[in-house]
């Protein structure tokens, strides 16, 4: 595959100096070597973005990394009808302050099959298929665009159809397993429960809690989005997330940021946007989240 975008990276969720242990659970922090995460150690902190978090000051990448962040999940697409502008840059910025970066994919499917999402996210990132590279993220919660349309107006079955062609179609084109990140309640509510994504890697919103509730479908959880309104120096109001290596995604540790072709966002569409009184990623707050169509 040609290299179309920005993400050519493994993703080294490595516990940073200075990070915290998760609510609930044992930290080892005697055991724990900067650049390892093991299972039973303390997990990983992270964040994850979209161009909600570009306001009048900057990202300082570098002031995240002393606080402990160690990885960020950045929003690069939305159906295939939005690339987040910012996506570029934010992975340079983060991985010359040495997070790691995984692109993540909003899921709307009212407007394009799973399948192509999932090739639009793939042409906007850049070729992901290397040994032990990103997986893609799929995120599905509820409707942002349709007041209580939870699951944007399809039944069971189309979901789960939907998902499948976005994993199958991710699986063939990086040779990863995209990790799922949703809600218990969503999750219930729009697929049943479903156990036909086990081999998914699990990324959980669940807020308020120490020891949160795992579908059915999944054992454990890799990725734990705990806080959907935290505050850290350096970024502003943003969603706050733990790691911990599962058989499912193992430690791994970045490389270089490349990037090549990919054109963001035309800037006419930006201005439009502002003009509209919107931004490109604006955050609307339903399950969790920054979405927005520019």
């Amino acid at each position: 595959m040609t290299t179309t975008g920005a993400a050519t990276l493994v993703l080294s969720l490595a516990t940073a100096p200075g990070a915290h242990a998760a609510p609930g659970l044992a930290a080892d922090a005697a055991a724990a070597r900067p650049g390892v995460v093991r299972p039973g150690a303390w997990p990983a902190r992270g964040l994850d973005i979209s161009s909600y978090q570009h306001g009048r000051t900057p990202i300082d990448w570098r002031l995240l990394a002393r606080h402990g962040i160690s990885f960020v999940a950045v929003k690069v697409s939305e159906g295939t009808y939005y690339r987040n502008p910012y996506y570029q840059s934010d992975g340079r910025g983060a991985v010359t302050a040495g997070l790691a970066v995984m692109p993540y994919v909003f899921a709307n499917p009212a407007s394009a099959g799973g399948a192509a999402t999932a090739r639009y996210a793939v042409r906007v990132t850049g070729s992901l298929r290397r040994p032990a590279q990103l997986p893609l993220v799929v995120d599905l919660e509820n409707d942002p665009y349709k007041a209580g349309a939870d699951c944007y107006g399809l039944n069971r079955r189309s979901i789960i159809r939907w998902i499948a062609g976005f994993v199958g179609q991710a699986r063939a084109l990086t040779g990863k397993w995209p990790v799922i990140y949703t809600g218990a309640i969503w999750w219930q509510e729009c697929t049943g429960a479903t156990s036909r994504f086990r081999r998914d890697p699990l990324w959980l919103a669940a807020f308020g809690g120490t020891r949160p509730a795992v579908p059915s479908t999944w054992r454990h959880w890799t990725f734990w989005q705990y806080n959907d309104a935290g505050r850290l120096p350096g970024i502003g109001p943003s969603d706050l997330d733990y790691y911990q290596p599962t058989g499912d995604l193992p430690a791994l540790r970045p490389l270089p940021w490349r990037t090549s072709g990919a054109r963001p966002a035309s800037r006419a569409r930006i201005l439009a946007a502002r003009r509209s009184g919107t931004r490109p990623g604006t955050r609307v707050r339903h399950l969790v989240r920054h979405r927005g169509r520019p």
